[in-house]
């Protein structure tokens, strides 16, 4: 036969209940005073060098390159709407410009005109008889003595070399660079100037009343 509970024995197991869950409740107050008194008896220690800076540096937002955010500005779809009435201001605007600047703006330059300081310049043609020579350059005051940009070229007859510049009306000096390191003056002149280190430079006076070809 099955025994009947007895009511009496509900109430003592509530109680029961009850105590155990004081005395657990007991239990974690006292562990957290004891972790309260630990705390407060460690020594007070100063936090290492630059960490609040790290702290800080970590907690910014990050900085998004400029391609991303242009291709995210790209990828981002957009609806655009296409108004003809409010287009009619803009051309109109446009073509007055355009009608202005044709008509006020710098006229082309013909092409047959000359610069006027290009066509005070006189026509001088130099040449130099040197056969063996590999290469020849032209060297004088009107090009601050640099060989750059005023190499000779050779004639038909391969031993003649020549090159054709504007100069100023004056007197100017010149020599010859052969090979890149021989300076060779114009035998055909009849004037020279000594350069002070031993060597001799051709003498050129350029008139206006006959072009030189010497």
């Amino acid at each position: 036969m099955s025994r009947k509970k007895d009511p009496s024995d509900q109430p003592s197991r509530d109680s029961s209940a009850k105590l155990d869950n004081a005395a657990y409740e007991n239990n974690e107050n006292q562990d957290l005073l004891a972790l309260q008194r630990l705390i407060y008896r460690m020594p007070d220690r100063e936090a290492p060098a630059g960490l609040t800076e790290s702290i800080l540096s970590s907690l910014e937002p990050k900085t998004v390159p400029g391609w991303v955010r242009i291709y995210r500005w790209a990828l981002r779809p957009r609806t655009v709407t296409f108004q003809p009435l409010k287009l009619v201001p803009a051309a109109m605007v446009l073509v007055l410009g355009l009608t202005i600047a044709f008509q006020f703006g710098p006229t082309p330059k013909d092409p047959g005109s000359m610069d006027p300081r290009q066509a005070s310049l006189i026509p001088v043609t130099f040449t130099l008889s040197s056969p063996e020579a590999e290469s020849v350059s032209l060297i004088g005051s009107f090009n601050q003595w640099n060989p750059a940009g005023h190499k000779m070229h050779q004639r038909g007859e391969r031993n003649t070399w020549a090159l054709e510049l504007r100069l100023p009306e004056g007197r100017h000096e010149y020599a010859f660079l052969v090979d890149g390191k021989m300076v060779v003056p114009d035998q055909s002149s009849p004037f020279y100037q000594s350069d002070g280190f031993g060597n001799r430079n051709s003498v050129l006076f350029v008139s206006r009343d006959e072009p030189a070809n010497i």
